[in-house]
């Protein structure tokens, strides 16, 4: 039977489901027909506004179709008694409605600052909408002295948002589709391999971990603006042809940001190509949230499954894992990308570690997911790398008579070489910038550990309050907890321990008790590190300050947390599976009151987090102006550089009769019609690796540090001409990035091979089954 004639008997027996698809088909098809028709452009009229009670002015309605369109704002903001002078403060603020089709509507508030001239944003129409009384509203708020002039407002259709939607609604309705085939067609679902245990655990822990970023607004976190800038940052570095991205060059004003070199990126490049395809800010950091909640429980589930032996069990601690408090802290209250994003490598950190401890001869499946973990957790956040690499080398000396056999060394060298291989298009710039370059950061010593401790009654309470008030002796008032599974899984672990000798009767048993305790041990050390009880003042004054600077890096106490909830998932698997071995009612109690636990913790987070949290929008966000200087990374400007440089994105020369001009991309027209030698002062932070070229001639013109911290470039007499100012990595950077590159496509010819190396013996046997039965016949 030809597909056509099993897609009509298919049809005949679900008509339902026939017309379902129909629809789609149709829809589908007038968004296509729809992407060939003329691109829209509006400009708003600005003559005759309407001026409101409160001073704000609004425009006439005008009308606007479905798409995506990108809005450029022109103006003026000057004082007129001094021309000079430029003011990064906000000058007004502009915002679209519709009384009549709200909903169809999507942007947010625009900003104009005093130090531009113009300003760009996004605005989206619904799908299949029309808005016909599209209205502009101006806000201004100058500074004493200042004028600001609105000169024109137009909206652009943007045709990559027509493919975007289109590639969005198929996916819609892709899953739409399995999920219909799932539940309504044919005889009853056959059960997965793993059972539907496990499968409502995973997915249900993913739905609950995202469940906050369904909504049309994002709630604050401490470090959300920060991480949605470098989104954006990397988005605008990506479309400008970077890669891989080095340096923020529309960051403070144009001056740039070095960022990428102390803070990895890589993973904000999901982020940031979703946006480069026209979709909202805000909605390009909730896909990534989702994409990482996915990530956490999948890796988390192969790990514990693993290390335990049970996939039911395996689940219930990933499901744990994924949902404790403190991780939702750092996803939530913190906005922490880096580490919530390092939390999904912990599991494979910590399977690695026991399969090679474990294997008398280590395959690649045992230490690869050491090396793809650390990779990946050296790539997210450097202090969890740290806090991973100090455990690490606690296990080994833990378990240094099973670690320094030959096959178990070779395999941990493997994981070293393939994670540095991984990692070394980061590593190598990020150490060598550490050591020539000097940043805010460089020579301030951590701050002492003892006082962000947790006290033992946050560390072991069930519950924890959303709050983010800062209180004496509390730490902010963040859920710094295990929580109340937590607290189940320890009562667990403590109960194999006391009943050790119940697990001496078989090798396997004995060898999972042994893995338990020594994960206990490591995971009370861990909890009592982040604890205002451990001495953090006295290692201080007694160590080296060069050991104290290695130890203190953490900046706080309690992000030590961060390895003993993976541990305590190591511990929730383990004790399941020696409890089942022994009382198999027992372990499925506890499973369930673990799960159950979990549940009324983010029951109860969920209840004070969505009504005490303040929300934000990120929709229109297009231009650098949305940023504050605050939320682009002050740690990693160079050592000095102040706030105030940035007013002014212009070039200056200290001889007055030197005449520049600064262009975007980095050109300076220069001319120096004197005699001597002139220093030309660029709007340019003072990082490492700039080059300045004269674009006729090929010559390389000197570059200084000026006392603003600042570049600085030294024209010849008589000079006139055109300069180009870039960033240039040095050629050791590229070394790097080829490393990773072979390092990247070794992995990928190794998997290949294995899998064609698994497939090859069944072919042949099948061969000759054949050729065997033909000679009998």
């Amino acid at each position: 039977m030809n597909a056509t004639a099993r897609t009509r008997a298919f049809l005949k027996i679900h008509p339902l489901f026939g017309a379902v698809f129909l629809v789609e088909l149709l829809f589908l098809a007038a968004l296509v027909a729809g992407a060939f028709r003329p691109l829209v452009e509006v400009s708003v009229p600005l003559d005759g506004m309407t001026r409101q009670e409160d001073g704000s002015s609004v425009s006439q309605p005008v009308t606007l179709p479905s798409g995506g369109y990108r809005v450029t704002v022109s103006y003026e903001a000057t004082y007129p008694h001094d021309p000079n002078r430029a003011d990064d403060g906000t000058v007004a603020t502009l915002s679209f409605a519709s009384a009549q089709n709200p909903a169809a509507l999507q942007s947010d508030a625009i900003t104009l600052t005093g130090n531009r001239s113009t300003v760009t944003a996004r605005l989206w129409v619904g799908t299949a909408a029309t808005v016909e009384d599209l209205t502009l509203t101006v806000t201004e708020t100058p500074a004493e002295g200042q004028q600001f002039s609105l000169q024109s407002v137009t909206l652009t259709e943007q045709p990559i948002w027509r493919a975007t939607s289109l590639v969005g609604w198929l996916l819609l309705f892709a899953v739409a589709d399995w999920l219909l085939s799932l539940l309504f067609l044919g005889d009853s679902p056959r059960a997965p391999r793993c059972g539907w245990g496990v499968v409502l655990l995973v997915a249900g822990g993913i739905v609950l971990a995202s469940l906050p970023y369904c909504a049309d607004f994002l709630y604050t976190g401490h470090d959300l603006r920060f991480h949605c800038y470098r989104i954006w940052a990397v988005a605008q570095a990506l479309a400008d042809g970077q890669f891989p991205v080095r340096l923020f060059t529309d960051g403070f004003n144009g001056y740039g940001a070095a960022t990428p070199l102390y803070y990895c990126d890589l993973f904000l490049y999901i982020p940031a190509l979703l946006y480069n395809a026209f979709l909202p800010l805000q909605t390009c950091y909730q896909l990534y949230v989702v994409l990482v909640n996915a990530a956490t429980m999948l890796a988390a589930y192969y790990s514990f499954s693993r290390i335990g032996g049970h996939r039911l069990y395996g689940a219930v601690a990933a499901f744990a894992y994924t949902l404790c408090a403190y991780r939702l802290t750092n996803l939530m209250l913190r906005g922490s990308v880096g580490e919530y994003t390092a939390m999904v490598f912990l599991p494979l950190v910590a399977l690695g570690a026991w399969a090679i401890a474990r294997q008398d001869r280590p395959a690649p499946r045992d230490w690869l997911p050491l090396a793809l973990g650390m990779a990946g957790i050296v790539q997210s956040h450097l202090l969890t790398t740290e806090l991973a690499a100090l455990f690490l080398a606690l296990f080994w000396l833990c378990n240094l008579p099973v670690m320094v056999r030959p096959a178990r060394l070779l395999a941990a060298c493997k994981a070293v070489v393939v994670a540095v291989g991984l990692s070394c298009w980061f590593l190598l710039p990020c150490l060598q910038t550490l050591k020539s370059q000097k940043v805010m950061i460089s020579d301030v010593h951590p701050s002492p550990l003892q006082s962000t401790g947790t006290y033992l009654i946050q560390l072991l309470g069930f519950f924890g309050t959303a709050g983010g008030s800062s209180g004496p002796g509390t730490t902010g008032d963040m859920p710094l907890t295990i929580g109340l599974a937590g607290c189940v899984v320890l009562v667990l672990a403590l109960w194999c321990c006391v009943r050790r000798g119940a697990w001496q009767h078989t090798l396997e048993s004995r060898n999972r008790w042994l893995g338990l305790r020594g994960s206990l041990a490591l995971c009370l050390l861990a909890l009592w590190l982040s604890t205002t009880s451990f001495p953090w003042d006295w290692l201080a004054n007694k160590l080296p300050q060069t050991l104290v600077d290695i130890l203190l890096k953490p900046q706080f106490s309690w992000r030590y947390l961060a390895v003993a909830v993976v541990l305590l998932g190591v511990i929730t698997v383990t004790a399941l599976q020696l409890a089942e071995s022994a009382a198999p009612r027992l372990a499925q109690g506890m499973a369930i009151a673990v799960v159950a636990a979990t549940l009324l913790y983010v029951g109860v987070f969920y209840s004070e987090y969505a009504y005490r949290q303040d929300t934000i929008t990120l929709i229109s966000t297009e231009t650098v102006t949305d940023f504050p200087y605050e939320t682009m990374g002050y740690d990693y400007l160079p050592a000095g550089a102040d706030f105030a440089t940035f007013a002014s994105s212009e070039a200056s020369a200290e001889n007055p009769g030197v005449t520049v001009s600064w262009q975007e991309n980095g050109v300076l027209e220069c001319e120096n019609p004197s005699a001597q030698e002139a220093a030309v002062d660029l709007p340019l932070l003072a990082y490492q690796h700039y080059t300045a070229v004269d674009t006729a001639t090929g010559q390389t013109l000197p570059l200084t540090e000026n006392e603003s911290h600042c570049l600085q470039v030294t024209v010849p007499a008589g000079y006139r001409g055109t300069v180009q100012v870039r960033y240039t990595p040095p050629l050791l950077w590229h070394g790097a990035e080829a490393v990773t590159l072979v390092t990247i496509l070794g992995l990928l010819g190794w998997a290949v091979y294995t899998t064609r190396r698994r497939q090859r013996p069944l072919h042949h046997t099948t061969v000759r089954k054949v050729e065997e039965e033909t000679v009998h016949v």
